[in-house]
C-alpha cells in the first residue's frame, strides 16, 4: 500500500513540474505561487512519509534512507 502512495505522489510531482514548464500560465505572481506551493506540498508529503518511517524503524534506518530511494518504487 505504501508503495502505491509513494508512486502516486512521485507521478503527481512529475506531472505538476511538467505542466508548469509546458504551460507557463498567465504570468502572474499568484499563478506562480500557486504552482510552487502545490509542488512544495507534494515534497512535504514525501518528507512526512520519510520522517514517519524513520521514527518507526529507528536511527539505523534513518541514516540509510534518502529521498532518491523513492525512485525505486
Amino acid at each position: 500500500m505504501l508503495q502505491i502512495i509513494i508512486s502516486a505522489l512521485l507521478e503527481e510531482k512529475s506531472r505538476v513540474a511538467h505542466e508548469a514548464m509546458s504551460q507557463p500560465g498567465d504570468g502572474s505572481s499568484f499563478e506562480y505561487g500557486r504552482r510552487i506551493g502545490f509542488y512544495a506540498g507534494l515534497e512535504r508529503a514525501m518528507a512526512l512519509i520519510e520522517e514517519t518511517l524513520a521514527k518507526e524503524e529507528g536511527e539505523e534506518h534513518d541514516q540509510r534512507r534518502h529521498v532518491g530511494r523513492w525512485r525505486e518504487y
